[in-house]
């Protein structure tokens, strides 16, 4: 694969053209005319990247499923992406500027990466798929979404580009990327060997996205693959997950985040290893209680008996940090660790809490569903939920340890929330 002459820069030419934009708004970097679209339609979906490709590197946009440009020799896919501070740190940065205000940027969404190869005789080798061929290099350009409402392509002319950076992965990422796109190529695999006829085949592909999104660690498949109304079929496309380019962003804008970074004495590549994982933690701690678990793991801790269970939990996994969802692996992934305390009898000690209400989003009967920030929450997480059983409540130190429960929220369920938020308030 080769990129034609216009397409090739030296890595002093990118900086050149980048730093020079840094702190511009995507209006004042648009010298190709993107935004005079936008006078005519409210949604152009990629305007951002349409300003960067053809105002910043002067070449046209194309679907092809090759990499976008050169850069010293190297093939490299240039993404263009939204970083907005999380509502929950607003507090936290106002007042700041510059690097001491960009501390608190994380992703908005995730990025797109390519189509899916629905070709049995295509999808052989992860090494030598599209996907890894645009994703092995990235120069991902960040613009700040200053809005946490869905705005028309004209409005995206009011946001800065706040950076830019080269991503490769590490070999860990990229063990589990490649995990990921096998389960979604031996997937499409049965069901092209069982299905031999394209409108049998598709039909039995209806919905395969939401079945192996619980299976995939780093991506994800978007949209869903349904039939049209034309009758054609909406495929899907690889991208990396939110959770994940928010880990990418806020190492970018946090030098010092790698310093103080939690990781597990061995990591999984995927969640069938994290499972077996659990699995074998569970046969040897399982049905021990606090006290037990406190020697057998060299736990000293004067923290709270409350925290006590987390921090068994931690110390199992071999990490050495004192919330589980500090620990890098995880965050990446988007899994959400909390310990559960059961009665005997099954039922639960307490609630289990999860991310605050937007009663402001909620109240707003313009927003889809799906462009809520709840169904981006539950989409995007999934729980590993380490389970004890509190026999006396007046000793927390007899409180056994159960096991594991990991589970993510199916179709259904999103279904099910959907139509119920309809109805939100009055």
């Amino acid at each position: 694969m080769a990129v034609s002459d216009d397409r090739k820069f030296t890595r002093a030419q990118v900086y050149a053209l980048l730093e020079g934009i840094k702190g511009l708004t995507l209006g004042e970097v648009d010298s190709s005319g993107q935004f005079v679209r936008a006078q005519k339609s409210s949604k152009i979906t990629g305007i951002a990247g349409d300003v960067i490709e053809q105002s910043v590197f002067g070449y046209a946009r194309d679907s092809r499923q090759e990499c976008d440009i050169e850069i010293d020799g190297v093939l490299t896919e240039l993404k263009t992406t939204g970083v907005r501070i999380p509502k929950k740190d607003l507090s936290k940065a106002i007042g700041k500027v510059g690097n001491e205000y960009n501390l608190y940027l994380g992703a908005k969404e995730g990025i797109s990466i390519t189509g899916v190869t629905f070709d049995p005789e295509i999808q052989l080798d992860f090494f030598s798929s599209h996907f890894w061929e645009k994703s092995e290099h990235l120069l991902i350009v960040f613009y700040e979404y200053r809005s946490y409402d869905i705005v028309p392509a004209s409005g995206y002319k009011h946001f800065p580009v706040v950076g830019y950076c080269y991503n490769t992965f590490s070999e860990v990422e990229v063990s589990q990327l490649r995990h990921d796109w096998e389960i979604v190529r031996d997937y499409l695999k049965q069901v092209y060997a069982v299905s031999a006829d394209t409108n049998d085949r598709n039909e039995h592909l209806q919905g395969f996205t939401h079945i192996l999104r619980p299976e995939l660690l780093l991506i994800e498949l978007v949209p869903g693959f349904k039939k049209k109304v034309t009758g054609a079929y909406q495929k899907p496309r690889y991208r990396l997950k939110q959770t994940f380019v928010d880990y990418i962003v806020r190492g970018h804008f946090n030098k010092k985040r790698a310093k103080h970074e939690i990781n597990l004495r061995e990591p999984f590549s995927s969640f069938a290893e994290l499972d077996e994982r659990c699995r074998a933690l569970t046969k040897l701690y399982g049905g021990k209680s606090l006290g037990q678990l406190m020697r057998e793991l060299d736990i000293t801790s004067k923290r709270p008996i409350k925290n006590l269970s987390a921090l068994c939990i931690i110390k199992m996994f071999g990490a050495d940090c004192n919330r589980l969802n500090l620990i890098a692996d995880f965050t990446k992934a988007g899994i959400i660790a909390k310990t559960i305390t059961l009665k005997p009898d099954g039922k639960r000690t307490e609630d289990m809490k999860l991310n605050r209400i937007d009663f402001e989003e909620w109240t707003d009967r313009d927003r889809d569903f799906e462009e809520s920030d709840i169904y981006v929450y539950f989409c995007e997480h999934s729980f590993l939920c380490p389970v004890f059983c509190e026999h006396d409540s007046s000793d927390c130190l007899k409180t056994t340890f159960e096991g594991f429960k990991r589970f993510a929220f199916d179709e259904v369920f999103f279904r099910k929330r959907g139509q119920e938020s309809m109805g939100r308030f009055p």
